[in-house]
């Protein structure tokens, strides 16, 4: 039963509030936030389970809001886990995320269907249904000033009693025989025989212990108001909760915390002010994994680096773990060297220069060593990076296309931007080939990257074990590859084959195979393992 103060934070000022006090302690704080007035009136929308509404939000909604925009918010910040189709009513009319053609579709104008007062329903995933009530609860005139929508205030997290002892829990466990989630303290999880890739933190959602749901901080935070952090949308990670099985890497990130950990954290925070949220990430990753090793392979502290070794750990052992599929292999020695400048700064080396021009000059054999480039690599797989820099999405598949009908072009020594071969090429692309193609090319990529990762093996049993999960899901008729996020995809095709060949199992060393894979494709863990159990439902027994 939902409690009679259901706590909550406003996410302008930072102050506790209550459900109750939301609307009138965040118009005064819209007042003071020193935004613009908008050209019409902005709506504040209450959005709560309906089934437990201890869990809610209220949502300020510029006037040029779209349905579909607050589809993709209520999906970033409570209910993504499958590409579920989802569907919102309003007056007696469904607006469905699968119509997109039809006068139900969600690209209307919000205003255009609610007003102050007005309530309407919205559901996600119609087999394991997650369903909210929504509400327009007042207007300001004040406007979000870099978005149409933001949250302005959410409930704070439940608190959920442990199954073992009443306690506070602090994780959810899925129970692979029955389907049942369990929650569990701290010190009760360690009494259980689990397995911690079904571990996972208790989600401030409705949807919580449904379908494998976890939170995606990354995508929750881009609807905050600007200046939060991740910290304000989850207060911990799963690895912060679970038992560590390999002593060795957890004894050398501990040492290196205890060493340099405020150090490394204060670079962090420089690098997202010079590099926005995705540089913090970066150079974090970057800076904890090289230490990491350097710890692994001396046991030395900072200040006894040498040449020999940060070259060899930088060759042998970073360039062996991609972090990042594309700008951190540019990016990952710059921020080393910075780095090192900033920790003779601060006293803590005295020969940065001397490392510095040493990570430099082994530069060029940690990128050939990264990429292993073979003569001869397909032709797709150019295209595929080019039109990655070119910022074409590879969900996209129209965009895909295109881009690679020019790039082809420009190969075979052709100008795309004359004149006559324009008019040739719109003529290709009008012509319906993309509409014929588009599943044929779309698999191709979602495979692509599969061969791409799977490089990096000795041999090509995980790659062959990719290509049978790849075309089960390919000949299933419901063709499930054409759907969702094809990156995704072939990172779940990867970590299922992994888990298959038994190089995936718990208490794996570091650095984790499936962290890797994360790191690769850009996803969470978390997000990688739901698509791998809902793809299993997919493939023969």
């Amino acid at each position: 039963m939902a409690s009679k103060v259901s706590p909550g934070t406003c996410l302008l000022c930072r102050a506790p509030l209550t459900k109750r006090k939301a609307l009138k302690h965040g118009m005064a704080c819209l007042q003071a936030s020193g935004w613009p007035t908008g050209k019409k009136p902005s709506l504040l929308i209450m959005i709560q389970g309906r089934y437990n509404k201890d869990y809610w939000l209220v949502v300020l909604a510029r006037h040029d809001a779209w349905l579909r925009e607050l589809d993709r918010l209520i999906r970033d910040v409570w209910v993504e886990c499958c590409d579920h189709l989802s569907s919102f009513k309003i007056g007696g009319v469904a607006y469905e995320s699968d119509s997109t053609f039809s006068t139900g579709a969600m690209s209307v104008p919000l205003a255009r269907l609610v007003s102050p007062g007005s309530t309407f329903t919205y559901d996600y995933d119609f087999g394991s249904t997650t369903s909210l009530d929504l509400k327009v609860i007042g207007e300001t005139p004040i406007a979000l000033p870099g978005g149409p929508l933001c949250l302005i205030a959410r409930n704070d997290p439940p608190a959920i009693p442990c199954d073992l002892c009443g306690g506070k829990a602090a994780v959810i466990l899925d129970d692979l025989d029955d389907d049942i989630p369990h929650y569990y303290c701290r010190a009760c999880l360690v009494s259980t025989e689990h397995d911690p890739d079904y571990v996972e933190t208790i989600a401030n959602s409705p949807r919580n212990g449904v379908c494998g749901y976890t939170e995606d901080i990354a995508a929750a935070l881009s609807w905050y108001p600007p200046g939060r952090s991740t910290g304000e949308v989850v207060s911990e990670e799963p690895d912060e909760v679970l038992p560590d099985d390999d002593a060795e890497v957890t004894a050398a990130i501990v040492a290196v915390i205890q060493d340099i950990g405020p150090d490394i954290d204060a670079f962090v925070q420089e690098e997202g002010a010079a590099h926005g949220d995705r540089g913090a990430c970066m150079a974090g990753d970057t800076i904890l994994a090289f230490c990491t090793f350097m710890h692994l392979l001396s046991g030395t502290k900072i200040d006894a680096w040498d040449v020999p070794s940060v070259q060899r750990c930088l060759i042998e052992h970073l360039a062996q773990n991609l972090l990042t599929p594309d700008d951190w292999l540019k990016n990952a020695v710059p921020i080393l060297c910075r780095f090192l400048s900033r920790m003779e700064a601060s006293g803590r080396i005295t020969n940065a220069s001397e490392l510095i021009a040493a990570l430099k000059q082994a530069e060029p054999a940690f990128q050939e060593a990264a990429t292993s480039p073979e003569k001869g690599r397909a032709i797709f797989e150019y295209i595929l990076m080019k039109a990655e820099e070119a910022g074409i999405s590879i969900t996209d598949i129209d965009a895909s296309f295109a881009f690679a009908v020019k790039e082809l072009a420009r190969m075979a020594g052709i100008d795309p931007d004359d004149e006559e071969v324009r008019k040739r090429l719109s003529g290709l692309l009008d012509s319906g080939i993309t509409e014929a193609f588009s599943s044929k090319l779309r698999a191709t990529m979602i495979f692509g990257r599969c061969d791409e990762f799977c490089r990096r093996f000795k041999d090509d049993t995980i790659l062959e074990r990719c290509r049978r999960i790849f075309t089960a899901l390919a000949d299933h008729p419901a063709e499930p590859l054409l759907r969702g996020d094809g990156a995704l995809w072939s990172a779940a095709i990867i970590y299922a084959a992994c888990q298959d060949e038994d190089l995936i199992r718990p208490g794996k060393g570091a650095p984790p195979l499936g962290q890797e894979i994360g790191f690769f494709f850009g996803f969470e863990r978390s997000s990688i393992r739901n698509k791998v159990r809902a793809m299993r439902a997919l493939l023969p027994g």
